[in-house]
């Protein structure tokens, strides 16, 4: 996904498709709690902390960011 990547326009969000913004970015990796980081094989996600929150469990948030090519839910 090469929308994915730290430019200077930030990030989509995969959820609600709005633009994170760098200083959001910088806020988070500061300490921040405002976006939620998921690694997903070799790609790092960020996405916004109420968009995680909607999803009742982060294996169901996974399993929607990769349309159920992995499941964790046997984790939980």
């Amino acid at each position: 996904m090469s929308k994915s990547g730290i430019n200077d326009q930030g990030r989509e969000c995969p959820i609600c498709k709005e633009t994170i913004l760098p200083h959001e970015i910088a806020l988070f990796f500061s300490g921040r709690d405002n976006l939620v980081q998921l690694r997903v094989g070799n790609e790092i996600i960020l996405l916004h902390r109420h968009c995680a929150d909607s999803f009742e469990t982060r294996s169901s948030l996974l399993r929607f960011l990769t349309n159920d090519k992995e499941d964790l839910s046997w984790l939980e």
